[in-house]
């Protein structure tokens, strides 16, 4: 019995350093970059090292190439290219070219979907060139890690569409997805645009402002009207579908970040007046990202999966109405809140 149990954990021992070693003996995959160009798939692995120095430990990249006329092989292409074992569990990002992105990027998310060696938490982006940005040496980290940090800091990271959700919206057609738009300014990732989708393909880029507002929920968003700025700090947004038209109602509540040299504060209609005038500022901001969107027929609300859930059919060019109604916290105290 003894011999049985000192064989086993024997076995743990032994069967932990070979993993680690066996670790060690990879590249591990950060971020892919998948191109289109002149009829052939363009994929750039970006593989992270890490090795001990005496200041501490320090992390070098190197980006490995491949290409062909199937996804698949200009995939296998660059793993044959790599001098180690390719590990793909590690990876936090997905950057996809605008030009695959106007062509459609249904084979992609397919792959990957299926390819059980690939991990599916990660984001998925849009920029003009994968390949140069996952070449952009970072000091001491990679460039996926950077912009993927930069993605959690600007929104609530968990809001984002994963790989699966990307699928199923674009399989279901009745909402519609829209994706980070990544620029790169020296080391500075830039995410002021969205790339949207119709179905598999991107029809436009818009800013992001008002889908993170509509879509993502975010807070802590500010609107200019006449050199009034407001900062929207709470909000409650909600979808009235009717049979012949859906309401979208926002309530506000906001503080005061700087305001007209002839805004009087200590005058409560003033406050009243720069509260009108925010309203109007964002039903029009909303109203305009709705008619952009909708015009290149790319749902990004779900109008089609609202009326849908609500009446068991779809109902296409829906009408819609935007109601506003903004509170500004005066000298530190809330005099109107939202429920919850």
């Amino acid at each position: 019995m003894k011999k049985i149990i000192l064989f086993f954990i024997c076995l743990i021992f032994f069967t932990g350093c070979y993993d680690y070693q066996e670790l060690n003996d990879m590249n591990i995959v950060s971020g892919i970059g998948i191109d289109y160009k002149d009829d052939e798939y363009i994929v750039s692995l970006e593989m992270v090292e890490s090795s001990k120095e005496d200041s501490g430990s320090k992390i070098e990249t190197n980006v490995i190439n491949g290409k062909d006329k199937i996804l698949a092989n200009a995939i296998n292409q660059a793993i044959n290219n790599s001098d180690k074992k390719v590990y793909f569990k590690h990876v936090d990002l997905l950057i996809i070219s605008e030009q695959l992105a106007n062509k459609g990027i249904g084979d992609v998310v397919d792959y990957i979907l299926r390819d059980v060696t690939i991990s599916s938490s990660f984001f998925t982006v849009v920029a003009e060139n994968p390949e140069e940005i996952l070449t952009t040496d970072i000091d001491n980290d990679s460039i996926s890690n950077l912009i993927v940090d930069t993605i959690r800091y600007n929104v609530d990271a968990s809001q984002i569409d994963n790989i699966d959700l990307i699928v199923s919206n674009i399989t279901n057609e009745r909402k519609d997805i829209a994706l980070p738009y990544i620029e790169l300014d020296d080391e500075n990732v830039i995410i002021d645009n969205i790339a949207y989708f119709k179905k598999s393909k991107m029809v436009g880029k818009i800013n992001n402002k008002i889908y993170n507002f509509l879509v993502l929920k975010s807070n802590n968003l500010d609107f200019d009207d006449n050199d009034n700025v407001i900062n929207i700090y709470k909000k409650d947004i909600k979808y009235d579908v009717k049979k012949d038209k859906i309401i979208i109602n926002i309530n506000g509540m906001g503080k005061v970040k700087k305001v007209n040299t002839d805004i009087n504060l200590e005058d409560t209609n003033s406050y009243k007046e720069v509260e009108k005038g925010i309203q109007e500022t964002i039903a029009t901001e909303v109203e305009s990202f709705i008619e952009e969107t909708l015009n290149e027929e790319s749902d990004l609300i779900g109008f089609k999966d609202l009326y849908y859930r609500i009446y068991g059919k779809e109902k296409d060019n829906l009408p819609y109405e935007v109601n506003v109604k903004v509170k500004i916290t005066r000298n530190g105290a809330i005099y109107e809140t939202i429920h919850d």
